[in-house]
């Protein structure tokens, strides 16, 4: 109803429309009545006006969607107004039914309404003006045109012959058929999906996630509570700790300070006594010297002896007793107030055994093995506590608790060790507790030129490499560190522990004088070191060891003695004390004498020269002769032997 009486009203627009705007348009009556229509809709309060060829004008009232056209030729009525000639609404059905109701013209209309609204929605460029501007018209012109020359149909078609339908309708299948088989794929896919959604679903629906909820969650709540009594508690295991090594600490630094007076004192008094003017000080000075050092019984100064080790008396022994007594008797209240699930080794690991038993694939994918040596440092060094690895009659570190513990845990229990991660907890803890606790020992108690605290480390440490295999292979930085500290240690002893004086030779050819007893008490102290650092072979790198053993000890200081001895006998035994030094090790696979030896072995084949010239009927000559050769023999120097064998007719002894 509402969409007729616009269209009626615009066919009474047309209707006083002159002949001149329809030739002006150009366009036929289509065109014409798009405009007007245009103009006859357009959404404005204000009334417009339109010219036609002959200076008549239209007013058209425009109040929104209803709109209302007076002609000026209209005539008015009695009260001055002007009639109305058409009207947008009007509930009149009669006044318009009878000459324009057909259906083509309202049809029509229908189109040019529908063309105008299209008209409407163009856009417009810069410079446009409104849908009713001559511009607007032109606009829809074009774009009717250009919509008229979309729709055109070309007169001639390109040939289609049946191999180029065949030809796309193939193409057009294998591109389905592709498509069908990424839809089979993701079909595949989403089976799997579902399949495993579904035995999801189903395992979490078993009764046992719950216990397996209830597990994880008392074993998160049992590991938190035993990190935090282990935050706590490690305070105290330090303190304790340090109380030890500071009290084991102090009795070798006071034994070392005591031996290290010792020598700079009787250095000096020798020294005055060697240029002293008054001659009884040399007896005084010489029986002070007997009576003190006491290192030689009668006799032993033709053939000597290394020094015994340096030891604390009776009354510092038992001071040390009883202060490592009270130190470990603090550690026994460290733990007092915690339960034995927290503290005990056996019954940590008991929860942790529990674990990889009931759900070995999360106890796996947790790396439980890597986090136990950490977790169980506090509680193994608290055991370590009163272990000392410089005493051999002190009790040994498998034969503490931790250790069953440990040692149960990774191979016992039914699981074999090839078959679990586990089996490398054991060497872990060793290698991240054990070895810092013997490196702490070293650094502070160790004194190298005790042949038994040596021999029991160097035990220990071929112990550890052969039961554990820490020092083969790549080394860890905690073994490095540990050979680093050990090395440190030995070079410190050798540049400040040996001093070997020198005499004017009147007291040196006289074996009973103090200066000659002083010279070779040093001389076997350095020896003794020298054997002492040959326990490291196969510990400590090669070079590093042959840079100690005979770039510093020997040919530093043990050649200067050797090279001044005037007796070769004596020369001979103390070049045999030296070479036993050397580890075996040096000279395998080897057809020459290491460079380092060269003064020895020169010395050895001078010494040879000297003892056949002296004396070379003598019934000890060939004795002395054939340890050289003994001698030189060992440290591969076979130029020397030979030399001496032809020169002297010994070849019976080398064969």
């Amino acid at each position: 109803m509402f969409n007729k009486k616009p269209r009626r009203n615009f066919r009474q627009r047309k209707g006083d429309s002159s002949d001149e705007d329809e030739q002006k348009n150009g366009e036929g009556d289509d065109l014409g009545k798009t405009q007007v229509t245009a103009d006859s809709i357009k959404p404005s309060k204000s009334s417009q006006i339109k010219s036609d060829s002959s200076g008549a004008e239209d007013v058209v009232e425009d109040s929104g969607p209803f709109a209302v056209t007076r002609s000026p030729h209209s005539k008015e009525n009695k009260d001055g107004r002007n009639k109305i000639n058409v009207l947008s609404f009007s509930d009149d059905k009669g006044s318009d039914g009878g000459d324009s109701g057909s259906d083509d013209q309202e049809r029509e209309d229908n189109n040019l309404w529908e063309e105008q609204q299209i008209g409407k929605g163009v856009k417009r460029h810069p410079g446009e003006q409104s849908p009713s501007g001559s511009e607007g018209s032109g606009s829809v012109r074009i774009s009717s045109s250009r919509r008229k020359q979309r729709v055109n149909i070309p007169e001639s078609l390109p040939p289609v012959s049946l191999s180029m339908v065949k030809k796309r309708i193939t193409r057009k299948l294998c591109d389905l058929r592709e498509v069908h088989r990424a839809h089979e794929a993701d079909l595949r896919r989403m089976e799997v999906d579902m399949d495993s959604s579904r035995t999801s679903l189903e395992n979490l629906e078993d009764s046992s996630a719950d216990r397996q909820l209830r597990f994880y969650r008392a074993t998160t709540a049992y590991v938190q509570n035993l990190v935090e009594c282990l935050r706590e508690k490690v305070v105290e295991i330090n303190s304790v700790e340090v109380d030890m090594h500071t009290l084991l600490s102090e009795q070798a630094e006071e034994l070392l300070s005591r031996r290290r007076k010792a020598v700079q004192l009787e250095s000096s008094r020798l020294q005055q006594l060697s240029y002293a003017t008054v001659p009884h000080c040399e007896g005084d000075s010489g029986e002070s010297v007997n009576e003190k050092q006491n290192k030689f019984e009668p006799g032993e100064e033709d053939c000597g002896s290394l020094p015994a080790d340096s030891e604390l008396s009776t009354e510092e022994e038992a001071e040390l007793q009883k202060g490592r007594a009270e130190i470990l008797s603090r550690s026994q209240g460290v733990f007092c107030d915690v339960n034995e699930d927290f503290w005990v080794v056996k019954k940590v690991l008991s929860r942790f055994d529990e674990w990889r038993g009931a759900f070995s694939e999360s106890y796996h994918s947790a790396y439980i093995s890597l986090c136990l040596p950490k977790l169980l440092n506090p509680l193994i060094r608290l055991q370590l506590l009163g272990w000392n690895p410089l005493q051999a009659a002190g009790e040994d570190f498998e034969a503490l608790p931790w250790y069953s513990a440990v040692e149960t845990f990774c191979h016992g229990l039914g699981y074999q060790e090839a078959e679990h991660t586990d089996r490398k907890t054991l060497p872990a803890i060793i290698e991240k507790t054990l070895l810092p606790k013997i490196q702490g020992i070293v650094e502070l108690v160790w004194d190298p030129l005790s042949s038994r605290q040596s021999v029991c480390l160097s035990e220990l440490c071929r112990r550890l490499q052969d039961d554990y295999s820490l020092f083969e292979g790549e080394q860890s930085k905690a073994v490095k560190v540990f050979l680093e500290a050990v090395s440190g240690r030995l070079g410190s002893s050798v540049d400040n522990e040996i001093f070997i004086p020198h005499y004017p030779k009147k007291f040196l050819d006289d074996k009973s004088s103090p200066q000659r007893r002083f010279r070779d008490q040093q001389f076997w102290t350095a020896v003794k070191l020298l054997g002492n650092v040959g326990q490291w072979d196969g510990l400590i790198p090669e070079h590093a060891l042959k840079e100690l053993m005979l770039d510093k000890l020997l040919n530093c200081y043990l050649m200067m003695t050797l090279l001044n001895e005037t007796q070769s006998q004596d020369s001979v035994h103390k070049c045999k004390n030296v070479a036993a030094c050397f580890p075996q090790s040096w000279f395998k696979d080897v057809s020459s004498c290491p460079s380092q030896l060269k003064s020895f072995s020169d010395h050895l084949l001078q010494t040879a020269h000297s003892v056949y010239k002296q004396q070379p009927d003598h019934p000890n000559t060939r004795a002395v002769v054939s340890d050289v050769l003994t001698v030189l023999g060992s440290i591969k120097a076979w130029d020397k032997v030979s030399t001496i064998s032809d020169k002297y007719h010994y070849k019976d002894l080398v064969s």
